[in-house]
């Protein structure tokens, strides 16, 4: 893996890449190479490989004359990939290694904890960044590498979607929501059910999705 000034070239991915999903960079944002070099102490060829591989992943966009820019969200696409995430999650039971990697729980217990916080702060982007940890714990459960890079690929395109709309949704609704994912999660987990921790995520996905196209379909004014 290349190594940059301050990092390997992986650790400014994610980084760009945490940034993007948690809006702290904006859909139409720019994303100048030079500033972005400055920043992480390398060249702008390990930039240029990031931004690459972002906008592969569809989370930046590169146009002539203008150079990279966060990728806006299109609510039509967005759907198709949930749906896409909604069938691959209920086909990820088979797929689940059994009993977790150590810490696993742990960390999902932590998470846990740290909904109260967030009940009590009011900060999206915390719980934004709960949500994508308790995707990361579970992410090495999947046993199939193929499915677990097409799994986290489709999770980030998805991700920054629950936050642009979290300010106009029930957060504490939202909070209750994610803590009752997290006790059936860590239930299946502690009875080393495989089939039930894919039915526990594609279950709380599709009720995503339903309030999402709720979301949409309320009348404007």
């Amino acid at each position: 893996m290349a190594q940059t000034g301050r990092g390997s070239t992986e650790e400014i991915y994610r980084t760009l890449r945490q940034r993007i999903c948690l809006l702290d960079l904006e859909p139409g944002e720019r994303l100048p190479e030079v500033a972005l070099a400055e920043e992480f102490g390398v060249s702008r060829t390990p930039i240029r490989q990031v931004l690459d591989r972002l906008k592969h992943e569809r989370l930046v966009i590169q146009q002539p004359g203008l150079g990279a820019t966060v990728a806006p969200l299109d609510p039509r696409e967005i759907r198709d990939v949930w749906a896409v995430r909604l069938k691959l999650a209920e086909l990820t039971g088979e797929f689940i290694h059994l009993p977790s990697p150590t810490g696993v729980i742990a960390e999902l217990e932590t998470i846990r904890e740290e909904l109260d916080n967030v009940r009590t702060s009011r900060d999206i982007r915390a719980l934004g960044l709960l949500y994508s940890r308790y995707h990361d714990a579970l992410l090495p459960l999947i046993s199939s590498e193929t499915l677990r890079r097409i799994h986290d690929l489709l999770y980030h395109q998805t991700e920054r979607v629950w936050l642009q709309f979290l300010p106009e949704m029930d957060l504490d609704a939202e909070i209750d929501i994610m803590n009752d994912e997290l006790d059936q999660t860590l239930d299946a987990l502690a009875n080393r059910d495989a089939a039930r921790l894919a039915d526990v995520r594609a279950k709380h996905l599709r009720m995503l999705v339903d309030r999402f196209n709720s979301h949409l379909a309320r009348p404007l004014g």
